[in-house]
Formats: structure tokens, sequence, C-alpha cells
């Protein structure tokens, strides 16, 4: 694998050569500051960008284009990582020995259409698209309360924001979507392409790199005056002597608890490695202690896990347990992290844990749009190189365990009360 980089005034182009798959991967990245409105306009933006665009001004010419090119019909995405906003589009292509033509700049041009020259005019976008696109994220909101688990984990957030709103879920803030207009979202269109730190990547078996290269400066132009990023990781200050707990009853079957937990003080070192580690010794494993003692030795849940999120310093604990067993389940969960601080876990569960970690860090090649992801997160998060993150997962001991549980607050507990 080679990797290049090619900067100009406006992006950096990176191109990481290999042969392994029988796609080319071509993505653009768009790395801005969060903010609750940005969050619920790119959730808008990146459907409305990729269902037409105005030379193809239908979906259903769009997926024909597409499928001339041997190509998937292009993608889009936005999420939340920390303080940062990352939104990108891709296209994924058939590498032309395994086609009749080379087709890999007509799909980087084609992809260059979906961003640069959206179905819109007099700077605002049609009404052919954005009226579905506003109704499928009304709904998609307002349907949240459907599912126990989702809206347990987004009401868990907001308590752990302790009315700051640093910690968002991703999706779309229904009181802001209702007052978009397609005015609004052509505004927020051009924040995006004249605001963002661009990345442009491609990854595959390249060849006339020259040439890519010339194709995506002559075409790829977004008159780009981006300044600064913050901080991509949030810290949290002061701790709650108490967490704050919210119940609430709704008419499901099955009972949601989520636990969260916020982390202070943490080295880079805990930051990138030992959190892992630990999280799979906690709750995040197939062997956790949460799922031997809440689980399998009380059966008193129906699912327990743990994550945990670095750039957030949370970890969450999800549960579906019957409602009569909150108490106990709280006591058990605390327990556990009780035996973690007491260092009262074998070596052998900490040996699962970074078997479990190094496994999931061995699949971050496994397919282009993996490694262009790697990639990206070594310049935007300061994500350390494959080999160096292997020694250190290695690395961690029993006593980085124990010291990393110290710094663990529970923050916040959200109970949905069901029917069981």
């Amino acid at each position: 694998m080679k990797y290049r980089k090619i900067s100009n005034d406006e992006y950096d182009i990176h191109i990481i050569k290999n042969n392994d798959f029988h796609t080319i991967d071509f993505r653009v990245f768009f790395t801005e500051n969060v903010t609750k409105e940005r969050i619920t306009y790119r959730n808008a933006l990146v459907d409305i960008l990729t269902y037409a665009t105005k030379k193809y001004d239908t979906k259903e010419k769009l997926i024909k284009k597409c499928q001339d090119l041997y190509s998937l019909k292009p993608t889009a995405l936005s999420s939340r990582n920390g303080n940062l906003l990352v939104t990108k589009f891709g296209i994924s292509i058939i590498d032309s020995e395994y086609v009749e033509k080379d087709n890999l700049i007509d799909n980087i041009l084609l992809l260059k259409e979906v961003i640069l020259n959206p179905l819109a005019s007099n700077k605002e976008f049609s009404n052919r698209y954005f009226d579905i696109v506003k109704k499928e994220l009304e709904q998609e909101t307002k349907t949240i309360d459907e599912e126990p688990r989702l809206y347990a984990s987004i009401n868990l957030l907001k308590l752990l924001n302790n009315d700051e709103e640093v910690i968002q879920s991703g999706y779309s803030d229904l009181n802001i979507l209702q007052k978009m207009t397609q005015k609004s979202l052509y505004d927020s269109y051009t924040d995006l392409i004249h605001n963002s730190k661009i990345d442009i990547f491609i990854s595959g078996n390249i060849k006339n790199e020259d040439k890519i290269i010339d194709v995506i400066n002559k075409n790829y132009y977004f008159n780009n005056s981006f300044k600064s990023l913050n901080n991509r990781l949030i810290i949290h200050s002061e701790k709650r002597i108490e967490p704050i707990v919210k119940k609430e009853i709704k008419n499901y079957q099955q009972s949601k608890l989520s636990l969260g937990y916020k982390l202070y003080n943490l080295t880079d070192y805990e930051n990138r490695y030992v959190s892992f580690v630990f999280n799979n010794i906690f709750g995040g494993g197939a062997n956790s202690l949460l799922l031997r003692s809440v689980r399998e030795e009380n059966t008193l849940c129906y699912y327990i896990t743990s994550y945990v999120n670095r750039l957030d310093n949370i970890i969450i604990v999800n549960s579906g347990i019957n409602k009569n067993n909150y108490d106990i389940v709280i006591k058990l969960i605390d327990k556990s992290l009780q035996d973690i601080k007491n260092g009262k876990f074998k070596e052998n569960d900490l040996k699962i844990a970074k078997m479990e970690v190094l496994f999931e860090l061995s699949n971050i090649m496994e397919s282009n749009r993996n490694i262009i992801d790697y990639y990206y997160g070594r310049i935007i998060f300061d994500s350390e190189e494959l080999e160096k993150r292997i020694q250190m997962i290695n690395k961690v001991s029993k006593e980085d365990i124990i010291s990393f549980s110290k710094k663990m607050n529970l923050d916040a507990i959200f109970f949905l009360k069901g029917d069981l």
C-alpha cells in the first residue's frame, strides 16, 4: 500500500494505492465545528444532494448514469465526532480491469455533479425533492420514541449535557427541521462548501495519478475560506456528586435502563487505548463482568452492554430489564465497577479484552472504505498508525485498568419504565 498527499489552497488530495479489492473508492470529506443547527441541516443536505443534480435532475437519471459507469449510486453521511461534524460524499467504482472501459475519471466527475451542481436555482433547492427530504427526516425524528432503546439512549445524552448541549445525538432536531426552508437549506449548503476543511480521498488500484489529480483540480472548486477546527475532544469540567436520575413511563413491553459515566483527567494513553480495553472488560466484550454478573449469574436482564466514546469522554451502559429489577441491577452494575477499581478481575479477563480489541483493529484494512476512514482518522483525529495501536493495546496492564476506572463518574441515569 502506498500513500501520497497533494495539497492546494482549498483542499488536500490523498491517494492510497492498493490492489487488494475489485473496487476503487472516491470520497470527499467536509469537516467543521459542530452546532445543533448544523447537525439537522447536514442530515437534510446529504439526502437532497444524492437524490438528483441539475444535470441528472431525477433520481432515476442519476441511478441510470451510475449503471452506465459501473458504479454504485453516490452515498453521503453526516456524523458528529466529539466537537466536530463530518459530512462525507462517496462513490464506489468497479475497477476498470473488470469492465469494458476505464470509468474512474467519469465517476470522479459524477460525484462532482452531486456535490457542486445541486438541483437548485436562485439560491434555493428545488421543491421536487425538498419536501420529500424534509418529510422523511420529520418522520424519522417523530418515530424515535417508537424505538425504546434509541429513545432511552437519546434521553440519556440530554441528561449528560447538563444544559450545555455539547454532546449531540446526531439525530435531527424537530424544531429546527420544521423551520427549514428551501433557501435556508441552500444557505447551509454554501456554509458547508465554503467554510469546511476539505479532504479528497481515492483508494484502490489507481493508475495515472497525475491525470486524476489534474481532473480533480480542474473540476473541484469550492471558493473555500476554512479557518480552524475546535479541539476534537469534549472535556468535562464539574463532576456531579450524585447522578441525575430521570424515570419515564411509556407503553412498552420491556423496560430500558441507560447509565452515563463521564471520564475526567484522562491521559492521552488512557483515552486512546486503555478506554477500549477497560470497556471490553466492563460491559463491551463477549465475556464482560456486566454480562456475567447481571445476565448470566442473576438473570436480571434481557441484554446488557457498554460502549466507550473516547471523543465524548463518556461510557454508556444500556440494558433491557424488568421494571421491578431496577434497584438490584443498578447495584450490580456499581459492584462490577467497584470490583474493577479494587482489582477484583482476572488476568484472563484482561487477556480476552485485549484479544477482542485487537480483532476489531484487524478489520480496519478490510475494504477501501475502511482504509480511507483510517487515513482520515489519522489526519483529523490524530489517530496513531495501526502498528502503534496494536503495540499500545498489548501494553495495557491491570494497573492501567484500575487507574482508568477511578476516573469514571456516574453522571446520569435514564430509566424507561415499560409494562414489564
